[in-house]
């Protein structure tokens, strides 16, 4: 995601907040900013870096006003899945938001000194801090290193800095063992890639249901980031020899018990034995999800895509949308009608992630699925979204398919003439290596000294894009080039593949006329990928202030599928548009950061095409892709192979 917002590299303009009059935190916060001052973004950094780490001893001026006269309490089982909770956790972000820079950092750093571990506590003060116009803009560090039990096995702690090397006796990575038993084990490295449960608990915090809409095409957002999501973890299946993920519902597949179990091995979350079914009623707090309700909701939503149009509390008509249809099976504020179609997705996370105790009887600690921090390590996680976005997919089947001249770039004498892959390390071209590593990450939680966690990850060896464009006209015509990654699959058939499609990039270029150019792009440059952030290590160096601010983006070491040893073929798809009309105001003039799938907030979506074009609606008129390409001269596609080289 790119902010909005102009700054000077060295800093920021921030305000010198002193209350004028003391009111308690807990009713209204009224502040009068008085002086202008400019504070470094990277002191800046380091001061708000006391909310995020228990006793982090810092040189600091820290003072603690008179103001707060109670401190703020944690919210024990917090999820973003639970309306009610969300907007607690939001009003309290506003008041400390209100409240001042100073005093809002040290109400954070209390509570984060009396609830080291806790979710809620690192979701408050990264959603205060982003509300506070004073800490708007600054790095914030990546929740890996400040939710280590949150994120990482408890087996993988295996050694602190002062102590020396701790071994774990539990490798869950041990080769052969865990996936004979259970074959989803064999995707466990990249559900529990610490990035990416990072970018899904970042894509939800910049966009939370129950606050006012950040861009007016939220809910196709929502669609589409989930959807990609689904279509790469789709691709690595393939690649294992696992079939393709199957919907688990209500209505669909909810009545029969659930094969998948899953054992995370976190502090604070349950394992889910293999069969168990799912209840009729589950309670959270004061709301029982009654499983039946959420099948009527599913048929409501699958009249309303029928019937072309949704119904307001009024009784009024809504002609449907993608972004109308995501915001109400989200059920976020932008949601049509919430009574009458219900809260299907956010339900969902908490029915599936309270099997072992629905009823709240037992007190027992809810699965991964019930935070946006977890939920992506946990196999069905999967299966319910493939669930959510069939809503998705019965929409996009009922519009006209794409013809010859959707496709074809408005500006005549523009074609692509060739798409080309170089690997940094290797001569032959469109070979693509991938490798298996072990990575340490420092992690920060109770105190001053941090701790190292192994955990296996994916990465690539770079790669650049070689794109030859011709332009035959006179006039100089500036271009987006849509670049687009599936494996191959049994079929060929262009219209049974559209969901396999993953987008690794989408960048403007200017070709001048009579023009043939060849235009390079290196693969750390994708529009996807998550800018390149700050550790709290580069933080206490005081290097964070040209670190990027957004923590929203696909992690930069999962920009492509695994693939095979034997070297697994995909095909690469590109297709080249006119950016003059695609521009959804003269102000864009390129696509930078993580818009793709993370957006600009405060700013509408940069690209007026429907997110994913072209895949986004039906391919029917072609047989498959070479036919497609054939017609259309400004696309084209390139047999690759990805090569596991470990």
């Amino acid at each position: 995601m790119e902010a909005v917002v102009s700054t000077q590299s060295t800093g920021i303009q921030l305000q010198d907040c002193r209350f004028i009059r003391v009111v308690r935190l807990n009713i209204n916060m009224v502040t009068e900013c008085c002086k202008t001052q400019k504070i470094a973004i990277a002191d800046l950094a380091k001061k708000v870096l006391r909310g995020f780490v228990k006793d982090l001893n810092q040189d600091t001026d820290m003072i603690k006003f008179a103001s707060i006269t109670e401190p703020l309490e944690d919210i024990p089982k917090f999820t973003v899945f639970d309306v009610n909770q969300l907007k607690r956790a939001h009003e309290t972000a506003r008041r400390l938001a209100d409240a001042g820079l100073e005093e809002m950092i040290t109400a954070l750093s209390d509570l984060k000194s009396r609830h080291p571990n806790s979710f809620y506590v690192d979701y408050l003060a990264r959603i205060a801090l982003f509300e506070c116009p004073e800490t708007k803009f600054v790095p914030l560090p990546p929740a890996h290193q400040t939710l280590q039990r949150v994120m990482f096995q408890k087996s993988k702690y295996v050694r602190t800095l002062e102590t020396g090397v701790k071994v774990s006796q539990r490798r869950r990575f041990a080769l052969g063992n865990p996936a004979v038993q259970n074959p989803e084990h064999k995707l466990d490295w990249w559900r529990e890639d610490p990035g990416l449960s990072e970018h899904h608990y970042n894509w939800h915090l910049y966009y939370p249901a129950s606050e006012s809409l950040k861009m007016e095409r939220q809910g196709e957002l929502f669609a589409y980031m989930h959807e990609q999501m689904l279509a790469r973890y789709n691709c690595e299946r393939l690649a294992v020899g696992l079939p393709l993920v199957v919907p688990y519902g209500p209505g669909v597949g909810w009545e029969n018990p659930l094969p998948e179990g899953y054992n995370p091995n976190l502090e604070g979350y349950s394992f889910r034995a293999l069969g168990m079914n799912i209840p009729d009623s589950t309670t959270r707090g004061s709301s029982i999800i009654l499983t039946g309700n959420m099948i009527y909701s599913k048929d409501r939503l699958l009249t309303v895509i029928a019937r072309g149009h949704l119904e307001d509390r009024q009784g009024q008509h809504v002609p449907l949308s993608m972004t109308k249809l995501g915001c109400t099976v989200e059920a976020n504020v932008g949601s049509v009608n919430r009574y009458l179609y219900g809260n299907v997705h956010n339900n969902g996370h908490v029915v599936l992630a309270s099997l072992n105790d629905p009823d709240g009887r037992y007190d027992i600690e809810a699965g991964p699925m019930i935070n946006t921090l977890t939920a992506a390590k946990d196999p069905v996680f999967y299966r319910w979204h493939k669930f959510v976005d069939s809503f998705f997919e019965y929409f996009r089947k009922t519009l006209d398919p794409y013809t010859k001249q959707d496709l074809q770039i408005e500006l005549e004498g523009i074609e692509l003439m060739d798409v080309a892959v170089n690997s940094s390390d290797h001569p032959d071209q469109n070979q693509l290596f991938t490798q298996m590593k072990e990575k340490y990450y420092l992690v920060y939680i109770e105190k001053e000294n941090p701790e190292k966690v192994l955990q296996q990850v994916l990465d690539y060896t770079p790669f650049q894009y070689t794109f030859t464009v011709k332009n035959t006209r006179k006039d100089a015509a500036k271009v987006v080039f849509r670049v687009f990654l599936a494996p191959y699959r049994h079929s060929d058939e262009l219209d049974e593949r559209r969901n396999d499609f993953i987008e690794l990039d989408r960048f403007v270029e200017e070709i001048e006329g009579g023009e043939e150019k060849k235009v390079l792009r290196d693969s750390k440059d994708s529009s996807v990928l998550l800018p390149q952030g700050v550790t709290i290590e580069e933080i206490l160096a005081g290097d964070a202030g040209k670190a990027a601010t957004c923590g929203c983006g696909w992690p930069r070491n999962l920009l492509l599928p695994r693939g095979t040893q034997e070297g697994m073929p995909v095909q690469l798809y590109v297709l080249v548009t006119d950016w003059a009309l695609d521009a959804a105001g003269p102000e864009f003039k390129d696509l930078t950061a993580s818009v793709s799938y993370c957006g600009k907030q405060g700013s509408e979506y940069p690209d007026k095409r429907p997110m994913g074009f072209p895949f986004d609606r039906p391919l029917t008129n072609w047989r498959d892709m070479k036919d497609m390409v054939s017609e259309v001269k400004n696309s084209h596609v390139s047999d690759l192979t990805i090569t596991l080289k470990n």
